[in-house]
């Protein structure tokens, strides 16, 4: 079965190849010619809704099936921010913007600084909650449709949660957090269990327990079943 992974994010192309690649052949963006195609606009109010709104509009300009999902982090004592809007918390926060060094608009930042970007805001906005209160989890909602098609639709979580401005590597520079693997929060996501942050993780080792390798893992089960 072929199957269009909707998603210009190498890394999380990397994950989902991880968990499907053996199954399904999977085509990105760029295989299909759509690497330049404007994205849609997401602006619904649930990680399914964005999810659903990606995957219909790649399936219908490739008339291939297609996955996309959409994630992020939602950290109880603030609200369930950032939520959906994880990947551009700090789009309208240019104190966030200018502790991290970027110096170009939002749109033409790299996505590790626009990463940089959020993870300030959020310690930002943790600032002075004590451990036993900055509880988080990652949510992963994934849909997979075909033209014309209803579509599937699961999600995965990953539970954990934010680490202190004491607990980062560098004090000058908390929202590199701690550990080189990973993208997004990661660096800021602490595992109690393991003793570490999801990017001190290996690939395996977040692949096994993450909100998106549980998602694909329910998803690869359904789509075997038919």
């Amino acid at each position: 079965m072929k199957l269009l992974i909707a998603t210009g994010n190498p890394h999380k192309l990397d994950e989902i190849r991880a968990v499907l690649g053996s199954t399904f052949e999977l085509l990105s963006l760029k295989d299909v010619g759509l690497g330049d195609l404007a994205e849609p606009v997401e602006d619904a109010d649930t990680f399914a809704g964005n999810a659903e709104i990606k995957a219909r509009y790649y399936a219908e300009h490739a008339s291939l099936p297609c996955l996309a999902d959409d994630s992020g982090l939602m950290v109880d004592a603030i609200g369930g921010a950032p939520g959906v809007i994880s990947a551009r918390y700090a789009m309208d926060a240019p104190e966030a913007q200018q502790c991290v060094g970027m110096t170009v608009p939002w749109a033409d930042a790299p996505r590790s600084l626009r990463d940089y970007a959020n993870n300030a805001k959020l310690l930002r906005a943790l600032d002075g909650v004590p451990v036993k209160e900055r509880a988080a989890r990652f949510v992963c909602s994934i849909c997979v449709v075909g033209v014309g098609d209803p579509p599937r639709m699961v999600e995965g979580l990953f539970e954990g949660r934010v680490l202190t401005l004491e607990e980062c590597a560098e004090p000058a520079k908390p929202w590199l957090g701690l550990g080189a693997h990973g993208f997004g929060y990661d660096p800021l996501f602490w595992l109690d269990d393991v003793g570490q942050t999801s990017a001190q993780l290996s690939s395996k080792a977040k692949n096994d327990r993450s909100h998106r390798g549980v998602a694909l893992r329910t998803l690869a089960v359904q789509l075997a079943s038919g």
